[in-house]
């Protein structure tokens, strides 16, 4: 009688055990990771992976609601899936790099200083990463080049933002972090050399704001003037357009072919700034105001993030302190739409997080959008119909 009640106590405690896990591994219990620090959504749409502030590297399937912690030693900013694989990339506090795919087969490892982002090409062989003091290294093992090292400052610490670096099909890559107008203006050929012996090093970098570079000769093609303190830019997937923003409400775009043709986004207040206008500051007749569609309560003109979210070329902007995301058209200076995200959970838009920016991901050949929020370590996830300029949210994890 005994041994049939221990039995029976053993089977209940392993259903139970089993069915925790399985509750748990399908996302049906609320998460206990730590916040959302760097995102990166799979090409397909199919996957989204997350590292936390606890640690925790999440691979989440977007398709059939199901999570799963791949390890709990990640670095917080090392999140990244490989264009067109399911293969993702990411960073152990060890600092060993793993290219991985979801299955769990490790297709490449190496060695690399702690990253504060970093990128891989689909074909495996164009490594980049950013350092928290925004310098930015390419290449593996013992072959590793500095690709931007002129500086002191800006840096994770004196900024409080990381420095963004973003690449496109065409090979390109945009790196921005903090507007500096005396120094963005000066052109590449004047600014001096990106890369300098670390003895050399100047007080602050030429090299802070949006920079386009090329690859894989890693140098830099131009810099973008316009934005002030914390900026962040992105590009295109086929590397027509860079679109940039930043906290004192600057709102930028330029097409690669022709990057000495600056362009503004308009104010979601006031329209577009007429840089010709004739009157004095602050008369409203200095603005063009004839695209604007009304925005709803709560918009703000400071920029947290951008990011496209689909082929043809539509991108989202996202405001600090805001559930509202502008959605504009490339080369096309007026908002199309607006979208509430929802204020419950309130999403990482909130609280001036700049340096959890890298929470937000897309996939714009999908229109999958996920989103870290301000506090817990769930997400939020979106899909954009480019057909009929939707954003529906699909899931919600708390």
């Amino acid at each position: 009688m005994v041994d049939s009640r221990l039995r029976w106590t053993a089977l209940v405690v392993l259903f139970a055990a089993a069915l925790t896990l399985g509750l748990y591994w399908s996302g049906l219990l609320p998460v206990s990771y730590g916040p959302v620090m760097s995102a990166s959504v799979s090409t397909d749409g199919r996957y989204a992976l997350t590292s936390h502030r606890n640690n925790d590297l999440v691979l989440w399937d977007l398709a059939d609601h199901r999570r799963k912690v791949i390890a709990d030693d990640a670095n917080i900013y090392s999140a990244y899936f490989v264009p067109g694989r399911d293969a993702f990339l990411w960073q152990d506090l060890a600092n060993n790099v793993r290219v991985q795919t979801v299955d769990g087969k490790v297709l490449k490892q190496f060695n690399h200083p702690a990253t504060y982002g970093q990128i891989i090409d689909r074909s495996l062989k164009h490594y980049v990463s950013a350092n928290a003091t925004w310098n930015i290294f390419s290449g593996f093992n013992e072959n590793i080049i500095p690709v931007l090292r002129d500086s002191k400052s800006p840096s994770l610490i004196g900024s409080g933002k990381l420095l963004n670096i973003a690449w496109s099909d065409s090979g390109y890559m945009i790196s921005s972090g903090r507007g500096l107008p005396d120094a963005d203006q000066r052109s590449v050929q004047s600014s001096g050399p990106p890369v300098r012996s670390e003895d050399n090093l100047r007080f602050s970098s030429n090299y802070a704001g949006v920079v386009l570079w090329h690859f894989p000769d890693r140098q830099p093609v131009a810099k973008l003037a316009g934005n002030s303190a914390k900026t962040h830019a992105t590009i295109s997937p086929d590397g027509q357009w860079v679109v940039s923003g930043d906290e004192n409400g600057n709102l930028l775009f330029w097409n690669t072919d022709h990057l000495n043709e600056r362009h503004r986004l308009a104010d979601f207040d006031l329209g577009l700034f007429l840089d010709d206008a004739p009157y004095k500051a602050g008369d409203k007749r200095n603005w063009d105001n004839s695209g604007l569609i009304p925005a709803p309560p709560g918009t703000t003109n400071i920029t947290l993030a951008l990011a496209f979210i689909d082929h043809s070329n539509y991108f989202l902007r996202f405001g600090n302190n805001s559930h509202q995301a502008a959605l504009f058209k490339a080369g096309n200076p007026w908002p199309q739409k607006y979208f509430d995200l929802g204020d419950s959970p309130q999403l990482v838009t909130y609280g001036s997080q700049y340096s959890r920016n890298t929470a937000i991901a897309t996939s714009p050949q999908a229109g999958m959008l996920v989103m870290g929020h301000r506090s817990g370590g769930g997400i939020s996830v979106y899909r954009f119909d480019a057909e009929n300029l939707t954003l529906e949210r699909t899931w919600v994890v708390e």
